[in-house]
């Protein structure tokens, strides 16, 4: 044992249609923003987008949930190397447990923040996706620009109502777009918007397998919007994070 405790979550909503695909997912969670007073986890999250986390929906209210969440944050805080590490040790756990059911391992590493891992190493110099370079590793995000210099782990960028000319340059580069719509459960999403596919990302939360990866520069047939339906609180949104008037654009 590290001391550390089970840091990866693998049953809930996203990891089960994933393993219908045949794939074992752990997904971890810190606290989202500033919430923890530690230090803030997604430095570009936006107005609308922290109105709409999804951090206190389902089992976040718990208390157990709650404070397991910041048992992981403070000790992320404490030390990095340390706390990838431990990572190191669930994912390990992981890829034996998917091995023995036939699945392939995948992790989320930013279920409700947004840390540049790529660049998080542990004490031996390395980083997760280096430890474990036949694991997927996937991951949202709203940092403008960042790229994952290590084939496995996949970054689809997170458009909001502050970042729209971001993800507009996101998308003509190559990379796959994220975008929440004011989409009804059960409704079909719109089939394009603003000129690129979209594809529907409640299907699954598996991105990796949504298009290419490296990033194709200028390939805007490599590109497609990951549509998501707006839930919880952000179907009360009017900040602009949830796109209403899409259906309009694609019917024009």
């Amino acid at each position: 044992m590290n001391g550390y405790g089970k840091l990866l979550q693998e049953k809930n909503a996203k990891t089960t249609k994933g393993e219908a695909r045949g794939y074992l997912t752990g997904i971890l969670y810190l606290v989202p923003s500033d919430g923890s007073g530690l230090g803030n986890l997604c430095p570009n999250a936006s107005p609308g987008c922290r109105a709409a986390c999804l951090y206190s929906a389902g089992r976040g209210v718990m208390r157990p949930v709650i404070e397991g969440r910041m048992r992981k944050t403070r000790l992320f805080f404490e030390s990095a190397p340390r706390f990838v590490d431990a990572l190191a040790d669930d994912v390990r756990k992981l890829a034996a447990r998917a091995a023995r059911k036939g699945m392939t391992p995948a992790v989320r590493l930013n279920g409700t923040s947004d840390v540049p891992w790529e660049r998080v190493r542990g004490t031996d110099g390395r980083t997760i996706m280096e430890r474990f370079p036949n694991v997927q590793f996937y991951d949202y995000t709203k940092r403008p620009n960042r790229d994952s210099v290590w084939s496995n782990y996949h970054l689809t960028f997170s458009r909001s109502e502050c970042n729209d000319e971001q993800a507009m340059l996101e998308l003509e580069r190559g990379r796959n777009v994220a975008v929440v719509f004011a989409t009804r459960k059960g409704e079909p999403l719109p089939l394009f918007w603003r000129g690129y596919r979209v594809v529907d990302g409640d299907e699954s939360d598996l991105r990796f397998l949504d298009a290419p990866h490296p990033l194709k520069s200028g390939c805007v047939e490599c590109a497609v919007v990951i549509g998501l339906r707006a839930k919880g609180k952000a179907k009360r949104d009017a900040s602009g994070f949830v796109q209403i008037d899409a259906r309009k654009e694609c019917a024009a």
